[in-house]
């Protein structure tokens, strides 16, 4: 009996932990969509911008030397089959177009595997700038290939209400429409991932900060000091701000996270901690996103933020839509198939219902609106852009829309609407719009229109399928959870041996094939930005060039090499160019001077200018160490020769400048 009563109370403590931590709300998944979307989309034109130099055959790591020399065991990368520049132009606008189709939920499942994958590729090509945020992203967006993200606020969801209720006149726009699949939640390993792998995120983060640096509170005096990674806002801040006040900043970075961690987790009125949480997270990151360029991270974390939501949450915000928007009645041009479209568009867009139907008689408009007040009831309806204006204000989420955009914004789309209404036969005939002439049922007047309409939830069709069919898909959903299964354990796998604070007592060694799985889509599980202690050193690599004309130019810059640290004030480098710096050096990527030097060597081809032709180069690591605190001036530079090289066969003619004796290559660290 007492193993009985433990197996019941097991039982019952999983079914808690499941609604808690593994269920996804349709409309949470929809927006985490749409955010990711958008921030995979601005990350791919970030590494677009400088294809040139880092994914092309023309720049400093070519495609035939990185397949002959990969970064690691397990790389592969679509960006390998894209070598000139014209082709890596390709590969990225697929790239692009694969994350905006994500985005607005086209073949949402198909568009997020393909979003997967071109990420990864991103990544594994030039796996030297790759860093924990590079990781986050992969992260996010491969668990998000296990979820039904294109269920709301999509194309795919716009597509299969518009299949599964047919309205073909303005009467059957009334009542509201709800279908059960809108905000059907979904039970599954990944959703429970997605947010276990953000509680792990912010636990290892605080663990492994255990160095005396936090402990004394200079860690933001240090961080703020590396200018190879901050911004001006962060210059300005270190010579502005006193020592104790960046001390009180370290302790509340560690706060901070601490908070976002219990308020994550905490099961208990979720419908505020949530949004504490969210709110923290975005203070945080939005904090060293501004201040620091440190690539993908601050962003990502801020985007997974929105898998935060519940359904107590959205149900709240609709209740709030309810009452604070007045119904607003949509006048539709009763003869038009243009029209009715428009009406069933909006209808979806409505799932509050603050939107009523009723027919437009008279009139060449395609629609107008009035707005169901008590003092509005009487007046003239609403034509043009203000028509406009009310009806996008009534829909969820409409009313921060118009306040955000001026009402001059809403002019192209009125006078897109007067034009296609001169030329609606032309559209109906060819969009196959056109309806039929006949009565249409007698709708409400303005007299009997309720308040606040009712939803009606219609059941979706009957599905078509056999039972064969059924009990293959049944099965396929329980094979994806075993699967899901098998790769939570490989990450915990992953998790313990990659991170500073578990006891190395628990390290193992991993099979081969777990090492593939995570490897290959770079699903790493280190964590611990700027931990046991932030970096005390800076640096950057500079480069002192010789052309054939006597100039000494630096190639990376276009400008004459700069070789001294000590009065710099931020070096303005993005992070693909500051780690690609910081890495090139390490003896590690010894190998990989060689196709650096190689495009040194031909970089006059690149500007097309033959008086750039280097005749020699020396590529140095600048570095020095960060002021102690209390200090702003930085101590102990350094300056290590990386690369020293010499044009073979080359001789001075007559009075032409001769070239530097070369200097003598040394480590810069392992």
């Amino acid at each position: 009996m007492a193993a009985l009563a433990i197996a019941a109370r097991a039982r019952k403590v999983a079914r808690s932990l499941r609604d808690l931590y593994g269920v996804a709300d349709p409309r949470t998944l929809g927006l985490a969509r749409i955010v990711a979307g958008l921030l995979l989309a601005a990350n791919c034109i970030r590494h677009w911008s400088v294809a040139r130099l880092y994914y092309s055959n023309e720049g400093v790591l070519t495609n035939h030397f990185h397949l002959f020399r990969p970064s690691g065991d397990f790389n592969f990368s679509l960006f390998h089959a894209f070598s000139s520049l014209p082709e890596v132009h390709i590969a990225f606008a697929l790239a692009l177009a694969c994350h905006l189709l994500f985005a607005i939920g086209y073949r949402a499942r198909l568009f997020a595997v393909l979003s997967s994958v071109w990420v990864a590729s991103l990544d594994n090509r030039l796996v030297m700038v790759e860093n924990g945020g590079y990781v986050v992203v992969n992260l996010l967006i491969f668990w998000l290939c296990f979820l039904p993200t294109g269920q709301r606020f999509s194309v795919d969801s716009l597509m299969r209400s518009w299949r599964e209720r047919r309205e073909t006149s303005i009467a059957e726009l009334d009542p509201p429409l709800s279908f059960p699949w809108l905000t059907e939640p979904r039970v599954s390993l990944a959703a429970f991932a997605l947010i276990a792998n953000l509680v792990v995120i912010y636990t290892l983060n605080i663990v492994n900060k255990y160095g005396d640096t936090w402990r004394i509170g200079a860690t933001a005096h240090y961080v703020l000091h590396l200018d190879r990674m901050v911004t001006g806002l962060a210059v300005f801040l270190r010579e502005t701000l006193p020592y104790p006040a960046t001390q009180l900043a370290t302790w509340l970075v560690l706060v901070t996270e601490a908070l976002i961690l219990v308020t994550i987790v905490w099961p208990r009125r979720r419908l505020f901690a949530r949004p504490v949480a969210m709110a923290l997270m975005l203070l945080l990151h939005g904090g060293f996103g501004v201040m620091m360029r440190l690539g993908p991270f601050s962003w990502f974390l801020i985007g997974w933020s929105t898998l935060l939501i519940t359904r107590e949450h959205w149900e709240a915000l609709a209740r709030r839509h309810r009452a604070r928007t007045p119904v607003t009645l949509v006048f539709l041009l009763e003869t038009s198939g243009l029209a009715l479209a428009i009406g069933r568009v909006l209808r979806r867009l409505d799932t509050t219902g603050s939107l009523r139907f009723a027919p437009l008689i008279g009139t060449d408009d395609l629609l107008a609106a009035r707005v169901m007040s008590d003092d509005a009831q009487a007046a003239e309806p609403l034509v043009g852009r203000t028509a406009i204006r009310a009806i996008v204000r009534a829909l969820p989420g409409g009313a921060i829309f118009t306040r955000a955009l001026p009402a001059l914004m809403f002019i192209p789309i009125a006078a897109l609407l007067r034009v296609l209404g001169r030329h609606r036969a032309a559209c109906e005939r060819f969009f196959g719009l056109a309806i039929p002439k006949a009565t249409l049922p007698t709708l409400p007047t303005l007299a009997t229109l309720p308040t606040l309409p009712t939803l009606v939830t219609l059941p979706s069709p009957a599905p078509s399928r056999s039972r064969v069919t059924e009990t293959a898909m049944t099965w396929l959903g329980r094979g994806r959870e075993v699967v899901l299964g098998g790769l939570l354990l490989s990450s915990l796998s992953q998790l313990i041996n990659e991170n500073k604070s578990i006891p190395k007592v628990l390290h193992h060694k991993q099979p081969k094939f777990v090492r593939a799985i995570l490897g290959y889509p770079r699903l790493f599980q280190g964590w611990g930005m700027f931990s046991p202690n932030p970096v005390r050193q800076d640096g950057i690599v500079a480069i002192d060039g010789f052309t054939i004309d006597g100039r000494r130019v630096d190639p990376f810059t276009g400008a004459a090499p700069d070789l001294n640290l000590a009065d710099a004030r931020g070096l303005g480098l993005g992070q693909i160019e500051q780690d690609y710096f910081n890495r090139i050096r390490l003896d590690r990527n010894r190998a990989y001077h060689k196709p650096l030097t190689e495009y040194l060597a031909h970089w006059h081809l690149r500007t097309g200018n033959p008086a750039d032709q280097l005749v020699a180069f020396d590529v140095y690591w600048l570095e020095d160490d960060c002021p102690p605190p209390g200090s702003l001036t930085p101590a102990n530079h350094k300056t290590v020769c990386l690369i020293s090289w010499r044009k073979p066969g080359y001789r001075p003619k007559g009075d032409e400048p001769r070239p530097p004796a070369k200097c003598k290559e040394t480590s810069a660290g392992k």
